[in-house]
């Protein structure tokens, strides 16, 4: 899913600082009103408005008011960078660079920042760079160029860049909640969940209205397996959403379903994948996620269709042949369910469910230094997470190597105390029960 938050970075916030101030934009948007029926042509009021519209997340009630300042004033350059800044965040990616650029021509340079977060929208990076490196010559204190650059960096998958991009533009503009949201976003994609957590909970204390913080800190949370708060994250970005319902809304609904699922409501994340999949047709993951469901009710029928019909829907997707590998397994299937967890690191080598999933199969096979090997790579992938520890500790302790399992196992409990299966299989070697 492809957020509009980038676009948030590109603002030259055409309000100004006595309307940022405003607590009542309801009453101001009135006064705004009011003012237009007795002139339709008044700049500043159809300004002032499209301020209004903006923050409110009108975006389309902006541009209308964009378009008849322009008409009026069709050589203010500022009136072309703010328009484009509404289509960058209806991801009208075309019209943004139009208006950016027309910015540009006449001559307000931070327009190079708005075009560069479209180009990175675009995937555009040498363009992108190109525009945010002009930015920053013009004013190398420009926070949003930098915060631009950093989700640039951060989308390309160069966190060693973006971090130090997003630890500067906090510096100099500590109340901006996107780029605690962006950073926020790095860290879970790093597999940092609690680092991710405490940026996004700042940028959801400085915007409650963030759609994406709360979606992304309800993904840290589960990975945390934290999934009421998560739930409660999913809830709140489905309640801002309201009525809207577009092709980018259906991962919300994915993923309270997944945090529904973890928590053992199958009815409830069913609902949810059934939403999904109405909202958007083509979403595989849904597919995917409620065929897992379907297997674990043993309702196999639905759940092969359902993963059969998430593989044709995406079939280079690494967590797609994870999750049918693992239906397959369900089924006791291994040896299709390996080649499908083949495919999956295949696609990703850093899939780390998939790893542990396959090397789950190897020992059920008693492929056990296959599946050691398999856990390794897990650990690597997450050394904090107790289930690659839990699970190396059973392989060895089909090998016999006691010390190693008793090790492993009591790593698996350090990490989550509360582990009944670690525990359990801790106490049996303890007394002498290796089976």
């Amino acid at each position: 899913m492809r957020w509009a938050g980038l676009a948030l970075l590109a603002l030259a916030l055409f309000a100004s600082s006595a309307l940022a101030q405003q607590a009542d934009l309801d009453s101001q948007l009135e006064q705004e009103n009011m003012r237009l029926r007795l002139d339709p042509n008044d700049i500043a009021a159809h300004q002032r408005r499209a301020s209004i519209w903006f923050r409110n997340g009108d975006n389309k009630k902006a541009i209308t008011d964009l378009d008849e300042v322009i008409r009026l004033m069709p050589q203010h350059a500022q009136s072309y960078n703010n328009r484009a800044t509404a289509y960058l965040r209806m991801e009208e990616l075309d019209k943004a660079v139009a208006d950016y650029s027309r910015s540009i021509e006449l001559g307000y340079a931070r327009a190079y920042s708005g075009r560069g977060a479209a180009y990175t929208l675009m995937n555009r990076y040498d363009l992108a760079f190109a525009d945010l490196d002009q930015a920053l010559r013009a004013n190398p204190d420009d926070a949003d160029a930098i915060g631009n650059r950093a989700m640039a960096f951060a989308q390309q998958g160069q966190f060693d860049r973006a971090f130090p991009d997003y630890d500067r533009a906090i510096q100099l503009s500590p109340n901006n909640a996107v780029f605690y949201q962006g950073r926020g976003d790095a860290w879970f994609r790093v597999s940092q969940p609690d680092k991710a957590v405490a940026d996004l909970s700042k940028a959801v204390d400085l915007d409650p209205g963030n759609i994406q913080a709360h979606f992304t800190r309800g993904k840290a949370y589960a990975q945390l397996n934290r999934q009421d708060e998560a739930i409660a994250d999913f809830n709140r970005a489905i309640e801002l959403i309201g009525n809207r319902r577009v092709k980018g809304h259906a991962i919300i609904y994915v993923a309270r379903a997944n945090a529904y699922a973890f928590s053992g409501h199958s009815e409830a994340a069913i609902a949810d994948f059934d939403k999904a999949v109405e909202i958007d047709p083509s979403i595989a993951m849904a597919f995917s996620g409620r065929g897992t469901i379907y297997a674990t009710l043993k309702q196999f029928d639905r759940a092969l269709a359902d993963m059969d019909k998430a593989v044709f829907l995406d079939p280079d997707d690494a967590d797609i042949y994870n999750s049918r590998g693992t239906v397959l397994f369900l089924l006791g299937q291994p040896d299709k369910a390996i080649a499908d967890l083949d495919k999956a690191i295949d696609f990703n080598p850093k899939q780390f469910k998939a790893h542990v999933n396959r090397g789950a199969v190897y020992a059920t096979k008693g492929r056990l230094d296959e599946a050691i090997a398999d856990y390794n790579e897990a650990e690597k992938l997450r050394p904090m997470d107790p289930e690659p520890f839990y699970r190396r500790g059973l392989a060895y302790r089909q090998q016999g190597e006691i010390a190693k399992a008793k090790a492993d196992l009591k790593k698996a409990l350090r990490l989550m105390p509360h582990f009944p299966e670690a525990k359990q299989a801790l106490e049996d070697l303890k007394s002498g029960n290796k089976k």
